[in-house]
C-alpha cells in the first residue's frame, strides 16, 4: 500500500481559504479530521480527491505529486456525506461503476466478491431507494474499494446510522486497516468512530490547523472548547462567561486558571468528607444513576456543573433542589487556547 504526504497544501472557494496543511499518512494509519461546521472539513476532502484544485502545496503518493491529476487518476476512494449513490442504478450497478470507469476487462468477478464481503449479494438487484442507512453505507464503501483505492476518504461514515450498523461498519474500517493496509481519512462529530480507528487527529477551525497530534494531545491540550467537549469533557466554560464571577466565586477561580479561550474541567468525584479547600456548593438539577455510580448536575454560580458519586451508591442519592458541597482537583483543570506543551503539534 501506499504513503501519502500532503505539504503546504491551500485551497480556495469561494471567499473561505483552507491551510496551510502538512500531514503524513502511513499504510494502514488512519486520520479523523475534526472542526466545528464551516472550518473546511470537507474542503479537505474534496481536495485531497481531486474536485477541488489546491492553490498551493503538493499531494504526494509514493513520492509522486499527484496535486494536478483528475480525480479518477488518483486511486483515492471518496465517500462524501451524501454517499453519491446513483438512484437509477442498482446495487451492483454502483458497485461496478468504477471499474467500467477504469478498464475494458469485465468487472463481474470483482463485482461478486466486494458484494459477497459487504454481505450485499442478496441486495445486488436493489436500488437505493430501497437500502437502510447501513446497507446504504455499505455500498458506498464497496463502490470506493472497487477501483482498487491507495486511500480511502470518508465525509462522516456514521451519520444517522443505528448501534449495529455503526458497529458492523466500524468491523468494516478496521479490516481496511489491519488487512488490507489502506490509509483512510475521516471526517467526523463522533468522538466513539474517532477514538475506535484515528491513529492522529486534525483539528481545523476557520480553514487553520488549531491542533494536531495523537489523541494525548487532544486529551490533555485540548485548544478549544470544541476540541474540550469532543474528547468528553462535560464542564467546559468560555472565558467571557467565567470574567463575569465577583472575586472569591468560582467563576474567579476558574478564571484564574483559565487560558486565553476559557476553561476545561475533568467531572469532579463526589467523595463526602474528603474535600480539599476550597469547596463550593451547588444545587442539585438532576441526579441519574448508572453503572459508573450517579451522575449529578448542580448550579452553583449560575454555572451548571457536572459531578459524579462513584460506586458503591447508597441512599439517598441527591435530590433535586438540594444543596451539596464539591471541591475541583486544580490537576483536573485543562486551560484553552493555551500554548502547546513542549514536544505537541498544534
Amino acid at each position: 500500500m501506499s504513503r501519502w504526504t500532503i505539504s503546504g497544501l491551500e485551497a480556495d472557494l469561494d471567499r473561505f481559504h483552507l491551510g496551510p496543511l502538512d500531514f503524513d499518512l502511513s499504510p494502514g494509519r488512519a486520520l479523523a479530521v475534526l472542526g466545528a461546521s464551516g472550518a473546511g472539513k470537507t474542503t479537505l476532502l474534496r481536495t485531497l480527491a481531486g474536485f477541488l484544485r489546491p492553490s498551493a502545496g503538493e499531494i504526494r503518493c509514493d513520492g509522486v505529486d499527484v496535486s494536478d491529476w483528475p480525480p479518477e487518476a488518483r486511486r483515492l476512494g471518496y465517500v462524501p456525506q451524501g454517499l453519491g449513490l446513483f438512484p437509477h442504478r442498482t446495487v451492483a450497478g454502483n458497485v461496478r461503476y468504477p471499474i467500467e470507469l477504469r478498464t475494458r476487462d469485465d468487472p463481474t468477478p470483482r463485482v461478486t466478491e466486494l458484494l459477497e464481503r459487504f454481505r450485499l449479494a442478496p441486495l445486488a438487484r436493489r436500488y437505493p431507494a430501497r437500502l437502510s442507512g447501513g446497507e446504504l453505507q455499505r455500498v458506498a464503501l464497496a463502490r470506493a474499494l472497487a477501483a482498487d483505492p491507495e486511500l480511502i476518504v470518508w465525509d462522516e461514515p456514521w451519520q444517522a446510522l443505528d448501534v449495529l450498523a455503526r458497529y458492523e461498519l466500524g468491523l468494516v474500517l478496521h479490516d481496511l486497516r489491519e488487512i488490507e493496509q489502506i490509509p483512510i481519512i475521516v471526517v467526523t462529530h463522533d468522538p466513539a468512530l474517532a477514538f475506535s480507528i484515528a491513529d492522529s487527529f486534525l483539528v481545523l477551525r476557520a480553514g487553520q490547523v488549531r491542533e494536531q497530534g495523537d489523541a494525548s494531545v487532544l486529551l490533555h491540550a485540548p485548544s478549544d472548547p470544541f476540541v474540550a467537549r469532543f474528547v468528553g469533557f462535560e464542564n467546559v466554560y468560555e472565558r467571557e462567561v467565567l470574567a463575569r464571577g465577583a472575586p472569591g466565586s468560582l467563576r474567579a477561580w476558574l478564571l484564574g486558571h483559565a487560558g486565553p479561550e476559557g476553561v476545561a474541567v475533568a467531572t469532579p468525584t463526589l467523595r463526602p468528607g474528603a474535600f480539599a479547600l476550597p469547596v463550593w456548593e451547588g444545587q442539585v438539577r438532576s441526579a441519574r444513576p448508572g453503572p459508573d455510580g450517579v451522575s449529578v448536575e448542580v448550579v452553583a454560580d449560575a454555572l451548571l456543573v457536572s459531578l459524579r458519586l462513584p460506586p458503591p451508591v447508597t441512599s439517598p442519592l441527591p435530590v433535586l433542589g438540594a444543596r451539596i458541597p464539591f471541591a475541583i482537583d486544580p490537576a483536573t483543570v485543562r486551560p484553552l487556547g493555551a500554548p502547546s506543551p513542549p514536544g505537541a503539534a498544534r
